[in-house]
């Protein structure tokens, strides 16, 4: 079996990461993970900084930066390190993870953040696979029609993620993926939360079908009470 943490930020990339991406690869393989997922944080929010956060070709090279040290040093390593987003569009604070991407996708897809979620949804939804991330922390709508899945637990300690809640909402929609992770930012994050899988997986577009086959297994010992319920069908 094969755990995989699937929401993870970098330094190099995520203003509010503290952890280098050799120090995350580092930690998870001590802590026998198969793999991890970066999924910065893709919005405006992050690039407005940038004297070139109009340039949306800059803007990815700097979003990728992150991903690319944490998959040099998991190669060194022997752990896989998927690439993904956490990407927020224009009409609130909700966050989503995004997998069955690439760069080249991000490339050929310029300020792809400046839509609403549903817009998104409705263009991408067929190909992309969306995540909800921590669904409840913020008091903002949850559109369960336009997402394929939510965390039901998110294991960063410093958010009021209300992960009962998130459990609630997929118990009550059963045709959305489950998942948990661990929301990684800074020491003490690393390690929380993960998916099991029958089989390692390589890049983005496998960890899409992985998921999307829903064979996997939570792993939450923290939230285990709450997410038990829907535990059993993810």
């Amino acid at each position: 079996m094969y755990k995989y943490d699937i929401h993870i930020h970098t330094a190099e990339t995520s203003r509010c990461g503290h952890l280098k991406a050799a120090e995350i690869v580092n930690a998870y393989k001590k802590l026998g993970y198969a793999g991890i997922c970066i999924t910065d944080h893709l919005h405006d929010f992050y690039f407005d900084i940038m004297e070139w956060h109009d340039d949306w070709q800059k803007c990815i090279d700097r979003f990728m930066y992150g991903y690319k040290l944490a998959k040099e040093a998991g190669d060194a390593a022997g752990l896989d390190v998927i690439f993904g987003a956490e990407i927020r569009f224009t009409e609130n604070d909700n966050d989503f993870l995004l997998f069955g991407i690439d760069e080249d996708w991000l490339r050929s897809r310029p300020f792809v953040c400046h839509v609403t979620h549903r817009e998104f949804f409705h263009k991408y939804g067929d190909s992309v696979l969306i995540l909800q991330a921590h669904p409840y922390r913020d008091k903002f709508p949850v559109l369960s029609d336009c997402i394929h899945g939510l965390e039901v637990a998110n294991c960063n300690p410093r958010q009021k993620n209300r992960n009962e809640l998130a459990v609630e909402l997929a118990l009550s929609h059963p045709e959305l993926i489950r998942v948990c992770a661990s929301d990684t930012h800074q020491w003490g994050d690393e390690g929380q939360a993960g998916i099991i899988l029958p089989n390692p997986v390589k890049d983005s577009y496998e960890m899409k079908a992985a998921i999307e086959k829903r064979s996997f297994s939570l792993w939450c010992p923290v939230w285990e009470e709450v997410i038990r319920p829907c535990a059993g069908k993810v």
